[in-house]
C-alpha cells in the first residue's frame, strides 16, 4: 500500500510572483494621472472646510460677544477679527489655507444676531489653486452666506449654488 506524502509546501513560484507584480505595476501606471487630480481636489476640499469652519466661528463669536466680528480672507490667510472698535480690530484667530489654495481678498462681517452686516446683504468667497482652471472636472468650492446668516459650502462655485 502506498503512503501519502507529507503536506506539500505552499507558496508562489517566481513566475507567479512576476506576473502579479507586472499586473500591479500596470494598474499603478494607469491610475497615476488621476492621483494628481485627486490630490488637488483634496486640498481644495480641505481649504473649503477650513473656510467654512472659520465662518461658523466668526458667526458664533459675534453672537457670543454681542459685537460685530469680521471674517477676512486675503490670499492664503483667513482671519477672524473682533471689530467692536473698527480702528483697532482684535484678531481672534488666523489660519493659513493648505497647499497653493487661495481666495480673493474678501471680508464679511457678522452682527450680534449672527447675520451679515449690513443687514440684508449676502456674500461669497471662492477658492482656487494657482495654475489650475476650475471646471466640472476640477471643482473649486465656494463659501456662501445668505442675508439671513445661513452659511453653506458649495462643491463647485461655477455651479449655480448662490
Amino acid at each position: 500500500m502506498r503512503q501519502l506524502s507529507p503536506a506539500r509546501q505552499r507558496g508562489l513560484t517566481l513566475v507567479e510572483l512576476m506576473v502579479g507584480l507586472g499586473i500591479a505595476a500596470f494598474l499603478a501606471l494607469s491610475a497615476a494621472p488621476h492621483l494628481a487630480d485627486y490630490a488637488t481636489n483634496s486640498r481644495l476640499r480641505e481649504a473649503g472646510n477650513l473656510l467654512y469652519s472659520e465662518a461658523l466661528l466668526a458667526q458664533s463669536e459675534a453672537i457670543k460677544r454681542n459685537r460685530p466680528v469680521r471674517l477676512a480672507s486675503n490670499g492664503s490667510t483667513v482671519q477672524v477679527l473682533d471689530i467692536a472698535d473698527p480702528a483697532n480690530p482684535v484678531q481672534l484667530r488666523e489660519r493659513t489655507l493648505p497647499g497653493n489654495v487661495s481666495t480673493a481678498n474678501a471680508a464679511l462681517a457678522f452682527g450680534s444676531e449672527g447675520r451679515p452686516v449690513p443687514f440684508g446683504t449676502s456674500a461669497a468667497i471662492n477658492l482656487s489653486i494657482s495654475g489650475i482652471t476650475c471646471s466640472s472636472d476640477q471643482r473649486c468650492p465656494g463659501l456662501r452666506v445668505d442675508a439671513g446668516g445661513a452659511i453653506r459650502l458649495c462643491a463647485n462655485h461655477l455651479d449655480n449654488c448662490s
